[in-house]
């Protein structure tokens, strides 16, 4: 490793440093485990938000995927020509409502069991002490980054 390569990722490296490696690396991973999986990161995230079984409004759906309402919509049209959901009216509304299909259903579950099972593998080997540390550090270290984030933000 070189001197400016070790200084940004080695054992000396500021923990903020080493941290980001860490989590670009994590990216990296997670983006070749999607390579693998029938569905692309937008329906992965709409069939997530649906797994509840709650039709949603386009609205709704970027209010809580905090994404523009275009981006959205563009994302739904996507998932409704793939089979993934399906569009009927609101009772008393014009507003449509989205949810998933049985398709959307099948995919989003044999894609879940992929990505889910590698994480469950990866915990294994760390043992069960050695993950539930991890998770709860995990956790935590969310907790006060979401905070910094939120304080960023104003």
């Amino acid at each position: 490793m070189t001197a400016s390569r070790e200084h940004w990722l080695g054992p000396d490296a500021p923990a903020e440093r080493r941290l980001a490696a860490i989590l670009s690396r994590l990216d990296g991973q997670r983006r070749a485990m999607e390579g693998t999986m029938r569905l692309g990161t937008a329906d992965l995230r709409l069939l997530w938000l649906l797994a509840d079984g709650r039709a949603r409004t386009l609205k709704e759906i970027a209010d809580e995927l905090r994404l523009e309402q275009s981006t959205i919509n563009r994302q739904v049209n996507a998932a409704l020509a793939s089979g993934y959901v399906e569009r009927r009216r609101r009772d008393g509304g014009s507003a449509h409502e989205f949810e998933r299909t049985d398709e959307g259903r099948r995919v989003f579950d044999a894609d879940t069991a992929r990505s889910l099972g590698a994480y469950a593998s990866a915990l294994s080997h760390m043992g069960p002490q050695g993950s539930e540390t991890f998770l709860g550090l995990a956790h935590e270290f969310l907790d006060h980054y979401q905070r910094e984030v939120e304080n960023a933000a104003g």
